[in-house]
C-alpha cells in the first residue's frame, strides 16, 4: 500500500509539471514567448521540487517547511488548473495529494 502512495504521489507530482508546461502554452503572446514559458515553468517547477521538496532534496528542510512548501506546490498546481478553466481538475489535484500524504502519515510512514 505504501508503494502504491509514493506512486500516486509521484503521478501527482507530474501532473503539475505538465500543468505548468499547459499554462505556459496557452498564454496570450507570441510563439516564442509561449514555447519558452511551456518549457521554462515547468524546468523551474521541477527545480524548486528537486532542491526543496524532493525526498532527497539538496537542501534540507525541517518537516515542516518541507509539508508547507510541498503543500503550497500543490496549491500552484491547482491554481493553474483553475486559471486554465478547471477548477474540479484543480481542487481535485489538491485534494488527492492531500489524502494521500495524509494516509501515509497515519500508517506511520513519511510521505
Amino acid at each position: 500500500m505504501y508503494a502504491l502512495g509514493l506512486l500516486l504521489l509521484f503521478v501527482l507530482e507530474l501532473a503539475v509539471l505538465v500543468v505548468g508546461g499547459w499554462w505556459g502554452w496557452t498564454l496570450d503572446a507570441a510563439l516564442p514567448v509561449r514555447l519558452a514559458a511551456a518549457v521554462g515553468v515547468p524546468l523551474l517547477l521541477a527545480a524548486l521540487w528537486g532542491v526543496l521538496g524532493s525526498p532527497k532534496a539538496t537542501v534540507p528542510l525541517r518537516p515542516a517547511a518541507k509539508h508547507a512548501f510541498q503543500a503550497a506546490w500543490f496549491v500552484v498546481g491547482g491554481v493553474l488548473l483553475a486559471v486554465l478553466g478547471r477548477p474540479v481538475a484543480g481542487v481535485a489535484l489538491v485534494v488527492a495529494w492531500a489524502v494521500t500524504v495524509t494516509l501515509l502519515r497515519r500508517a506511520g510512514r513519511p510521505a
